[in-house]
């Protein structure tokens, strides 16, 4: 791995990372299809990590536990894990440090939460320490994390939870950034339901099994939508976004990721004037984006869906 390098050695250390956003291509990107990714800074993991003399081993402080880094639970075993791997990787002396963890970045939303978290806890302790460690080595070890997370890891929370551009990710190879600069808005909206990706991704492999050419033409339906929505992108036709969008969450609900619940809230979007709106990440739950021309397009598409159940909206441009 690449060497660290040495900054200024502070009394408080201090870690931010920021949630992501999937534009498009959620499941076709596991059957090697791309995916547009977005940072979305509404939403952040801040860390602040500073040494106390009263404590005689590290302590972690968050929403869910506080108490000793070495006795936190299962739960909680991926940013155990992420803070002894960063105490390796930075060779320090491990005296005892009180981390706080403090987010708002919604679990289980497909904002890429524990991702985050972990991201932010490591820039944190290696802030402390004036340590300033290369991108990769950071991204190793938050994936590292993440794999005991969810048992395995595209890589793309990680990815975009510590990148500040949006970028086309494609698995196996080097992850595209490009600029977004269109003259719209992304509304985010909370449906207030779990999002489970695990039981999606294998829905969506059991359809496979059952009806193969069902699903193959559904997938790379949704494939040619990402390369579609980049080219809209580039052209900056925000209402060609839209559409594509919309044809998009088609077919995801085609797919049965889909719940009645997002469905009310995307149709909800649609009948308020959105450009497009569909569901965003693993589904059967989750968080559902609308684009908007302007920002009382945006407010008004807030509303309504706030109206059919969304638990809480974001707005920002892109």
């Amino acid at each position: 791995m690449p060497k660290h390098t040495i900054s200024t050695k502070k009394t408080i250390g201090h870690g931010i990372a920021h949630g992501k956003i999937i534009l498009m291509g959620e499941h076709s990107v596991v059957y090697d299809y791309p995916a547009i990714a977005l940072p979305f800074y509404a939403v952040q993991a801040n860390v602040k990590v500073q040494a106390k003399h009263n404590l005689t081993e590290h302590h972690l402080t968050c929403q869910y536990y506080d108490g000793p880094v070495s006795r936190m639970p299962e739960a909680l075993a991926n940013l155990k894990h992420a803070v002894y791997l960063t105490f390796e990787c930075l060779e320090q002396v491990n005296r005892p440090l009180h981390i706080q963890i403090d987010s708002t970045i919604p679990q289980e939303r497909g904002m890429g939460s524990s991702a985050a978290v972990s991201v932010a806890l490591i820039r944190g302790i290696c802030d402390f320490y004036g340590i300033v460690l290369p991108i990769e080595q950071l991204r190793y070890i938050a994936n590292q994390a993440e794999v005991i997370a969810h048992a395995t890891t595209s890589g793309i929370d990680t990815l975009m939870t510590s990148s500040a551009q949006p970028i086309i990710y494609h698995k196996g190879q080097n992850p595209l950034p490009f600029e977004l600069n269109l003259n719209a808005y992304l509304v985010v909206a909370d449906s207030g339901q779990t999002g489970q990706t695990k039981l999606a991704v294998q829905k969506v492999a059991d359809l496979l099994a059952e009806k193969p050419i069902f699903a193959r033409e559904s997938l790379e339906a949704m494939g040619s939508f990402v390369q579609r929505a980049y080219r809209a992108i580039q052209q900056q036709d925000v209402s060609e976004l839209g559409r594509l969008m919309s044809y998009n969450h088609y077919y995801l609900n085609r797919i049965g990721v889909s719940t009645p619940e997002i469905d009310q809230i995307v149709n909800a979007a649609w009948l308020s004037g959105a450009l497009g709106a569909k569901l965003t990440g693993g589904g059967l739950g989750g968080c559902v984006i609308a684009l908007a021309q302007t920002a009382d397009d945006a407010q008004r598409i807030a509303n309504a869906m706030q109206k059919v159940g969304a638990i809480h909206t974001w707005t920002m441009p892109i």
